[in-house]
């Protein structure tokens, strides 16, 4: 058996029980692909047998995940919350996997959140507002997953960005994912790197995920309007995305980062400082 087909197979054993769960997939900052990693996640989970709902916050941009998808649900969160059918209001891009939008004003309490997907996976592609600030629904989340790039930009907008929810939210416990990293190496020291200075200067519990490569399927998925794992399902971004699906279904505060190095100086010291402001 392939090695894709076994990391499939795996990923359904872990999909089979638990309760539904509520991923927030948020980029605190511009650009860092956090809608490409919730549309790939989505894809993931549904090949691996469990119904995704993904919730499109920022469903109003040309970068949306509705558009990058290319579909146009017939609703939104607002209207299933005025009693249209879930079935009639999204949009199904592929099978196993619903998209709606969801405009951030709109509040939901948990049950109700959950009762959208109950046997399956809701994953939020989050529209932060101008605070920096998350929704009410995705304040619902079970996990935050923060999605980063590995420049020093990113990381020191994702340290700004994590103590603003901190403080708004007190939020105890994220996750992130690297995204884009050109080498196994340079994730090892982002990561390692992230993980040491949160451990400093953050008030919060902060692991690894693990990282997706910079991978040109990637690119040419997204110009066919499909996720990697469906256009290039036997690429290296396909099955990364696949072992990120697995991870976010284990608790957060007992995974550790996969790639910790011991002794990697930090890249810059304007990440360290930064977080320190």
């Amino acid at each position: 058996m392939s090695a894709p087909a076994d990391q499939a197979d795996g990923l359904r054993r872990l999909l089979t029980a638990g309760r539904p769960r509520i991923v927030a997939v948020a980029g605190l900052c511009a650009g860092v692909g956090a809608t490409t990693a919730a549309m790939n996640l989505a894809a993931a989970f549904a090949q691996g047998g469990r119904p995704v709902l993904v919730l499109d916050e920022q469903w109003q941009r040309p970068d949306s995940l509705c558009a990058a998808w290319g579909v146009t649900p017939a609703g939104t969160l607002a209207d299933v919350g005025r009693g249209m059918p879930l079935a009639a209001a999204a949009a199904r891009p592929m099978a196993g996997v619903q998209v709606l939008p969801a405009p951030p004003a709109v509040s939901a309490a948990p049950f109700s959140a959950r009762a959208l997907c109950p046997e399956g996976v809701i994953l939020i592609d989050v529209a932060l507002d101008a605070q920096g600030q998350l929704s009410p629904l995705a304040r619902l989340a079970d996990e935050v997953a923060v999605v980063m790039q590995p420049t020093v930009g990113s990381i020191t907008a994702t340290y700004a960005g994590l103590k603003r929810l901190q403080f708004a939210h007190a939020l105890q416990t994220f996750r992130f994912v690297v995204n884009g990293a050109s080498s196994p190496r340079e994730a090892e020291v982002v990561i390692a790197n992230v993980v040491r200075t949160s451990s400093r200067f953050l008030a919060v519990s902060l692991s690894a995920l693990g990282c997706i490569s910079l991978d040109g399927q990637v690119r040419e998925a997204a110009r066919l309007r499909q996720p990697v794992c469906v256009a290039r399902p036997a690429s290296q971004a396909a099955a990364q995305f696949r072992l990120l699906a697995a991870a976010l279904l284990e608790p957060g505060g007992e995974r550790t980062a996969p790639f910790a190095v011991d002794g990697v100086r930090p890249p810059a010291t304007a990440v360290a400082a930064a977080a320190a402001a």
